[in-house]
This record gives C-alpha cells, sequence and structure tokens, in this order.
C-alpha cells in the first residue's frame, strides 16, 4: 500500500469532516478507557470486601487467642505483598458495609476510603447517597465531608419537622402564644429524621 503523499495528508486534517471524525473516535476512546477504569475499580471494591470478610471471619474464629488479629494482618501483609494499611483499611471497610448490597458500584475504592473515616454510620449513608447523587470525585467527597455539610442540610429539612413535632403534628393555623409548646431535643429530631426515612 502506498503512502499518502504529505501534502494531502494536511489536506485532509483541515477538513471539517477530518476534524469532526478525530474528536469523536477521541470522544469514544475517552468514554470506553473511563468505562475500563471504573470496571477495573469495582472489582477491587468486591475482592477488598471478600478479603476483608475472610479476614473478620477468621479473627471470630479465633477470637479466644491473645492479638491473634494483630498478627494475622502482619503476617497476611506480609505474605500477601499489601501493605499493612491497606490490610487495615480493607477489614474497616467490611465491617461498615458489612452486607455487600450496601455497597455501590458507582463509588471507587478511593471514594471507600474517606467514607470509612467517618465514624458515624448516619453521616457515613449520608455521603455515600450523596456521592452518588451528585457524582461527587473523591476530592469533592473528601471537601464535604471536610465542610461536613451533612448537619446543615440535615438541619434545614429539621426545621417543619421542628414546629410539626412540637405542636403534635398539628396542621391547623393556631396561635403559639396560647400553647406552651415543648421542643424535641436534638436526638428526638434526628432520631424522627431517620424513621421518616424507613
Amino acid at each position: 500500500m502506498s503512502e499518502v503523499p504529505a501534502k494531502n495528508s494536511n489536506i485532509i486534517k483541515s477538513d471539517e469532516s477530518y476534524r469532526g471524525l478525530l474528536n469523536e473516535l477521541r470522544s469514544i476512546l475517552e468514554k470506553g478507557q473511563n468505562r475500563a477504569y471504573k470496571a477495573v475499580d469495582n472489582i477491587k471494591v468486591q475482592t477488598y470486601w471478600q478479603i476483608g470478610e475472610r479476614i473478620v471471619r477468621e479473627e471470630i474464629k479465633n477470637k479466644d487467642r491473645a492479638d491473634y488479629g494483630k498478627n494475622l494482618i502482619d503476617n497476611l501483609a506480609e505474605d500477601i505483598g499489601f501493605k499493612r494499611q491497606r490490610l487495615y483499611e480493607i477489614v474497616k471497610f467490611y465491617r461498615c458495609y458489612e452486607i455487600v448490597r450496601t455497597v455501590s458500584g458507582q463509588l471507587s475504592w478511593n471514594h471507600y476510603i474517606e467514607l470509612i473515616k467517618l465514624k458515624n454510620d448516619n453521616k457515613r449513608a449520608f455521603f455515600q447517597k450523596k456521592a452518588i447523587e451528585m457524582s461527587w470525585s473523591v476530592r469533592e467527597l473528601r471537601s464535604q465531608i471536610k465542610n461536613d455539610v451533612s448537619d446543615s442540610i440535615i438541619n434545614e429539612s429539621l426545621k417543619p419537622l421542628t414546629v410539626q413535632y412540637a405542636l403534635g403534628g398539628l396542621e391547623e393555623k393556631i396561635f403559639i402564644a396560647t400553647y406552651k409548646s415543648k421542643l424535641p431535643s436534638i436526638e428526638q429530631l434526628k432520631k424522627a429524621v431517620r424513621n421518616a426515612g424507613k
């Protein structure tokens, strides 16, 4: 096959139709690569969940043996070539997400690293849900957690509930001065919000 002369090559490259095709092909390749990276990361998340589940099962089986868990992690890290820190993260990930259905394929391992740092289960669930809904990058998730938007959102969503709860669910207009309302505690409100979401 003979080569196309350079002069003709430049003519093709300057053609609008060619540039459109080139941009479309680049987009297809980029989307394909992104899907491949996501698929690989989903497999990583599933694999790490299985590893965490197996390690925890082994720890439970040998719970009577002092320091077994720590020694188990140290030995496994050395023998399978993982850093100890990574194995501790994997175990913590499993402990936070013991039901595999709660693990979303839409989030990467790095998202879960950020989420498992949260000690409060409700906050973790809130940020997981928002990260999925808003398609947050890991950096954005980290920023949202750092700014702790959950409290302000929860507080905003509680305002109507606070009034309704304090008035015993009455929706009619009443004269507030005639009634002495006892506002619920923050814990009672949070419990009411959790129960309302079920």
